[in-house]
């Protein structure tokens, strides 16, 4: 009796990520934002003085004096 020896195929290699400078070039930050609306996740902020605003809910972090 003869042994088959079967192979798996190579798994495709995953899509590639695209960055693009959206955020760099404003001084946009990626924070984490604290709001239940945001999920507490990492969203993108903007200036704004010397706070940043969520550009998903609006709100802002930072010295808000």
């Amino acid at each position: 009796m003869k042994l088959r020896l079967f192979r798996r195929r190579p798994a495709l290699a995953p899509a590639a990520a695209v960055f693009s400078p959206v955020g760099v070039l404003d001084g946009a930050r990626w924070l984490v934002c604290d709001t239940t609306t945001c999920a507490h996740l990492t969203r993108r902020h903007t200036p704004t003085g010397s706070t940043w605003t969520c550009t998903v809910c609006g709100t802002t972090k930072g010295d808000e004096q």
